[in-house]
């Protein structure tokens, strides 16, 4: 493991304790003096699980999107064509995600096509 990936290691571990504290705190808040049922500390804490998982999940195609190509030659004719972003809503197994994708439009063979799912034979 190199240095960075070990500094953002030990970032993550130290915001994650924070968050974890921040939200017990708000369930504190939320259930008031009585003691909860296991379940109501349980349920809270897997829903913020999951929607930290979407916002990962978004964060990482936008910045594999971003990353990507600027033109991509056309399955079809090889002609190159000019490379964008666009986000779709895409349901995840933790709930609905805006997903960032590149897609390229051939206007000689009139489709559109997905740059990524052409190369994954390349990587």
């Amino acid at each position: 493991m190199d240095a960075i990936e070990l500094q953002l290691k030990k970032k993550m571990e130290f915001h994650l304790k924070e968050a974890a504290t921040l939200a017990a705190a708000f369930q504190g808040i939320e259930q008031g003096n009585k003691v909860p049922h296991f379940d109501q500390i349980e349920q809270p804490a897997h829903q913020l699980g999951k929607r930290l998982s979407r916002m990962i999940q978004a964060d990482r195609t936008r910045e594999l999107a971003a990353g990507g190509l600027d033109d991509a030659p056309c399955p079809t004719c090889g002609q190159k064509c000019r490379v964008t972003t666009k986000g779709r809503e895409v349901s995840s197994v933790d709930g609905t995600i805006e997903l960032t994708e590149t897609v390229a439009k051939c206007r000689q063979c009139r489709r559109s096509f997905f740059p990524s799912a052409c190369s994954v034979g390349d990587r």
